[in-house]
Formats: structure tokens, C-alpha cells, sequence
């Protein structure tokens, strides 16, 4: 036992989410390594199965293969840095993770990422039976245990698997679900038997939630809770169009009072210091800053390295910093003057005269305009907004698909109270062009990608609403551009398997791949579109 909370305790280092740790050790290696109570389950869970603040490889580079990423004219390949490394997921290349690999990105697999967590999830629920403790307790570890399964599992065959509604029945991810060695490497799941498997997750983790104490069904604790299973099934029916389950599962998160649609009017956007005024931006991933948040996770470098990385080094050069990439014209033209969000979700840094708009929004900056970490400080969350879209989106199809004119009226009254926290207080509400049930699908889908830029949403989106033609823009210098282009319904709205999970498993089967991208190369001169953009919003 003293063994077993030792190396607990070493897992979770000096904070309850900042710590380190390797690999669990496979269930029953060592006697001494057996947890015999819950309480040392329970750190074990944290150590091994939560997405915390330090931990890198969830979801990462998909920003970059969206439509709401360009990138910046300010190339220069005299930096020493391997723009490969950029290339490989911005300009969706069949390849890309051997082309990160040898540009020299260590923490660039998302899929074993996903799969060494759900191992420590498998972990937990391998070995709830074999734990003394109270029955609150059990059922408290085991609801997380299968809330993080799902979630883990949602990304995952979004990810690497067909969409849903393009083709149930074709290649999803391997279904791991229990933490022990195989007898055979696992084939792939189809997307449907693991979205079978997700909804059952979900669905058991919301039984044990219910099981306990209302005071422990949500907590500011940085752990799952009953409205993120909530949330996270609203998400699953979704992308399931399962309009009716959405919607339902979507209400129970906006009725609960312990969450409030943040009023965009009241968050500052400059502050003075030593009589100087200059911009500030919220973290609207944590508890202290936004009454939204029902679940923060992930790393703030996990997503904002990937964007906000610079071109050049004012220590080298004695030029500006300039990154990589900017929120695309495309991602700003849908913005009114009047929408709060456009200020508030995108940092503006000041460059030549010009105001950059850099894609980093909803996080903590710096004087730099970097994005800060920390104690408590997280790159990603689960929060109201989307239950909201979640909500209108699933009401609207049901009204386009049968004519309920309820159901019409339900997305509307979402939709203009989610829009009244983020304009000004004079808003009007019920927005122009949604005047029949094709234009208020339209209407709600532009108002998700307003409201959930860069926060991993778009790529499954786009995904799920038809694969639209998206072209992305590399600056090789400041006078030569190439336009690549990932086709309607491309390939590459898949993500290759990495060829190191291909290897390891011979029952592996790989996604079908698009050739090589080369691209288009031109004068800057020629006017061939200096942006991302495509026409499925």
C-alpha cells in the first residue's frame, strides 16, 4: 500500500494537474504495484488518464488544416527552422507525420497520445472491482474513468476515421478496452461500433454521476463531472445526427445554474501600467475568468505553439517578431462590427502600423502577445457556448427536416440569447437571412465558427457539414506564394494513421491517402487568393 501511494503521489507532483508521469505499468505486473484502495485509484486516474495542463499531443496541429488559419507573408526560410514542420499539417500532405518526424517534432502523435490515456482509463475500470472503499467513491472514480473513454474516443475516430454521417460503417479507430496485452494486435473498429461505444461510456458515466451527492456531480476541481458527460453526449449526438438526443442532452447543461453565459460587455480589453494602455485578453478556459467553463484540459502550447510560433527572432535579426500564421480573412469577414468576438477571440498585435490578428484568441497573453501557461492555466475546455450550439444547431435540423415550427422557435431563442452576451447592450435580436430553415442552418453554423474559432471544433465541423474545398496559402518569401488546395470531400479530411502505429500492428489497416500535395506556385503579384476560405459556412 505505502508503495502504491508513493508512486501515486509522485504522479501528481506539487499540484493537483501539474505533474509528471510515464506509462502505468500493465495491471497485476507486481503485486506491490496493485492499488488495494480507491484513494490510490483515484491518483492513479489523475496520473494517468487526465489530459492536465502538461500534458502534450491532443489535437494540436488540426488548427492549422481548418479554414480559420492562414499564413502570414513574412516567410523566411534563414530562420534554421524547418518549415516542414508547419507544411505537413497545413497543407494536409499524405505524409505528415514523417514529415514532422524529420523536421524534428518529438511530441507530434497524436494517436498514441490519445491511446496511452484510455490505457489509464482501461486501467481504473480493470481494477474498480478489486479496491476497498466507500460506494460514493467507487462509483465517483468509475464515472471518470468512462467520461474520459468517451471523450478520448470521440476525438480519436474523428480524427483518424471516416465521419460519421459521410459512412458508419467504414474504418473508425481499434477499440482498446481493456489495459492488458492482446493476444492479437487489434484490427479497426468501424466508426459506428465506436461511436456504440462512446454513447455506452457516456451513458454509464451519467448513471454513476446520478448515483452521487448533487455537491459531487461538479466541483472546480479539474476533473469530469456530470455536465461535462452532458456536454460531451449533446457533442456525440451530434456529430451522430441524433438531432432529437442533442438537443436533449444540450437543455440539461443550459438549465443548470451553476453555469452563466459570460457577458462579453463586461470583460475589459486595456489596462493601464505605469500610464501606458495596452491590450489584455481572457482565458476563457478557467474557472476564475469565465462562468462558462465546465471542464478546462489540455496544454496552452498544445494548440497556441502551433499558430503562434515566430518567423523571425528579434534577438538574431533586430526585426519585429512575426508568426507563422494569422486568423484568416475568411474567419474575420463573418464578424459584424458590433460582434464583441471579433476583438475579444482574436489578439491584435501591432506590426509595421498593421494590427495582426493573430489566431491565439481566448487565452492569456503576455507584453509579447505570447500566450502564458501556469498553475491552473489550461489551452482548451469544455464550456456553455457550446451546449447553446449544440442545442440550436440539433432544434434547427429538426424543424428543416420536419416542419416543427416549435422547434424553429427553440433555435431561435437559443441563438439571440447566446448572441445577446456578445454584442453590444443595445443588441436586436433574431439576426437578418434566417427567414426559412436553410438559412438558419446556415446562420447557426457561422455563428459556431464565430464562436468556437480555435478551439478544435472547425476540422470535425467541417467534416460533418459536406468536406468543402479549402485553400491554404504558404509564403515561401515575401514575393513567392503556393496555393495548395485539399479538395472537396479530399482524402485528408481523414488523418493518415502514423506509419509508427502502421508498424507496430500488422492488423492496422491505413486510411486511404490523397497524393503528394506540391501546390501552386506564383508571384505574390498574382491575385490567387491570399487567404483560407471555403464555401460551407
Amino acid at each position: 500500500m505505502k508503495k502504491i501511494k508513493q508512486y501515486a503521489m509522485a504522479l501528481m507532483g506539487s499540484t493537483v494537474i501539474l505533474s509528471g508521469c510515464g506509462d502505468f505499468l500493465e495491471p497485476k505486473s507486481s503485486s506491490e504495484f496493485v492499488p488495494k484502495d480507491v484513494t490510490s485509484l483515484n491518483e492513479l486516474l489523475l496520473g494517468e488518464a487526465y489530459p492536465r495542463n502538461d500534458i502534450s499531443g491532443f489535437n494540436y496541429f488540426l488548427t492549422l488544416m481548418d479554414d480559420d488559419v492562414t499564413a502570414t507573408m513574412y516567410q523566411d526560410p534563414e530562420t534554421g527552422f524547418d518549415e516542414n514542420v508547419f507544411l505537413a499539417s497545413y497543407t494536409w500532405q499524405p505524409d505528415m507525420f514523417s514529415m514532422m518526424k524529420e523536421a524534428g517534432v518529438i511530441s507530434y502523435d497524436m494517436y498514441y497520445t490519445y491511446y496511452r490515456k484510455i490505457k489509464g482509463a482501461n486501467a481504473i475500470i480493470d481494477y474498480i472491482g478489486t479496491v476497498t472503499g466507500s460506494e460514493n467513491d467507487i462509483n465517483n472514480v468509475m464515472a471518470q474513468a468512462y467520461a474520459l473513454r468517451g471523450f478520448y474516443y470521440l476525438n480519436l475516430v474523428n480524427i483518424f476515421g471516416q465521419p460519421y454521417n459521410e459512412d458508419p460503417d467504414g474504418l473508425g479507430v481499434p477499440l482498446k478496452l481493456t489495459s492488458g496485452v492482446e493476444k492479437e494486435p487489434l484490427a479497426r473498429n468501424t466508426v459506428r461500433q465506436v461511436y456504440d461505444q462512446i454513447v455506452k461510456d457516456l451513458l454509464e458515466a451519467e448513471r454513476l454521476y446520478n448515483l452521487l451527492p448533487a455537491a459531487n456531480q461538479w466541483k472546480q476541481n479539474y476533473r469530469t463531472s456530470l455536465p461535462m458527460v452532458e456536454t460531451i453526449l449533446s457533442r456525440t449526438y451530434l456529430y451522430m445526427e441524433n438531432w432529437e438526443e442533442a438537443a436533449k442532452y444540450a437543455k440539461k447543461v443550459m438549465d443548470d445554474t451553476r453555469f452563466k453565459l459570460l457577458d462579453l460587455n463586461t470583460i475589459p480589453t486595456t489596462e493601464t501600467e505605469s500610464g501606458q494602455t495596452k491590450r489584455v485578453y481572457t482565458n476563457y478556459h478557467s474557472y476564475s475568468q469565465s462562468t462558462e467553463v465546465i471542464f478546462p484540459y489540455g496544454n496552452v502550447a498544445d494548440w497556441a505553439g502551433w499558430v503562434e510560433d515566430y518567423v523571425t527572432e528579434s534577438s538574431s535579426t533586430g526585426e519585429p517578431r512575426v508568426p507563422y500564421f494569422r486568423a484568416s480573412d475568411d474567419l474575420l469577414s463573418i464578424f459584424t462590427d458590433d460582434d464583441l468576438r471579433k476583438e475579444r477571440y482574436i489578439v491584435r498585435k501591432d506590426f509595421n502600423g498593421e494590427q495582426m490578428p493573430l489566431a491565439i484568441g481566448k487565452l492569456n497573453v503576455n507584453s509579447s502577445y505570447r500566450p502564458t501557461g501556469g498553475t491552473g492555466i489550461f489551452g482548451r475546455s469544455v464550456r456553455l457556448a457550446e451546449a447553446y450550439l449544440n442545442y440550436m444547431e440539433a432544434e434547427a435540423m429538426i424543424a428543416k427536416e420536419t416542419g416543427d415550427a416549435n422547434a424553429r422557435q427553440e433555435a431561435i431563442q437559443a441563438l439571440n440569447t447566446l448572441r445577446s452576451k456578445r454584442f453590444a447592450e443595445n443588441y436586436a435580436p433574431n439576426p437578418e437571412d434566417i427567414d426559412n430553415a436553410d438559412k438558419l442552418v446556415e446562420f447557426i453554423h457561422k455563428e459556431r465558427r464565430r464562436e468556437l474559432c480555435f478551439e478544435s471544433h472547425r476540422w470535425y465541423d467541417l467534416r460533418r457539414w459536406g468536406m468543402p474545398e479549402i485553400k491554404h496559402v504558404w509564403y515561401s518569401t515575401k514575393d513567392t506564394k503556393t496555393v495548395y488546395t485539399l479538395q472537396a470531400k479530399d482524402p485528408q479530411y481523414t488523418v493518415p494513421i502514423p506509419e509508427t502505429a502502421i508498424e507496430n500492428n500488422i492488423n492496422l489497416k491505413q486510411n486511404p491517402l490523397a497524393s503528394k500535395r506540391i501546390g501552386e506556385t506564383t508571384d505574390n503579384n498574382t491575385d490567387t487568393g491570399n487567404d483560407a476560405g471555403n464555401d460551407n459556412d
